[in-house]
């Protein structure tokens, strides 16, 4: 009787290990295991933007959670085709992708094309919030492993571990 016993405990606890560890499973397979691992290192540098419906220009519909990597990231890197999230010079939030790198160092323009004029128009990196990493469709399951990763970023850190 007790190996029974002893084998039902033991099948509790692998399902609870494999559904608490899903959601884990499930954003790393959206991110990546490196982007997933290095937003351990650097949480401060990623971020998940949830409303997107004041950005203007993003191809995304509003429903979807869009993963950003931030300027404060120690190896960010802007290339050509990347989409980046920036502030106009009105003020408001826009997505575009870069056609055009011009500069050198920090004194870079990005020449994005805009859709609703017929020229390039550059922006500096000083206007730019982050590039898009990944658009994740927003249903039960994916909010469920997005918030997870948000929590445990925060919470477990490379930094606050050691």
């Amino acid at each position: 009787m007790n190996i029974k016993k002893e084998i039902k405990q033991v099948i509790k606890a692998l399902v609870f290990i494999s559904i608490a560890i899903l959601p884990f499973i499930s954003i790393t397979n959206v991110l990546g295991l490196e982007t997933f691992l290095d937003s351990f290192e650097n949480p401060e540098s990623y971020i998940c933007l949830k409303d997107s419906t004041n950005i203007v220009g993003l191809k995304t519909r509003d429903e979807n959670f869009i993963i950003l990597q931030k300027t404060s990231h120690p190896d960010f890197e802007l290339k050509e085709n990347d989409e980046v999230i920036y502030f106009e010079i009105n003020g408001e939030m826009a997505c575009s992708t870069i056609h055009q790198i011009h500069g050198i160092g920090s004194f870079k323009r990005y020449y994005i094309y805009n859709s609703e004029e017929e020229n390039s128009n550059p922006i500096f990196s000083t206007q730019i919030v982050g590039k898009i990493i990944d658009v994740v469709d927003n249903n039960i399951w994916n909010d469920l492993s997005i918030q997870l990763w948000e929590v445990s970023i925060e919470y477990l850190n490379v930094e606050t571990a050691f």
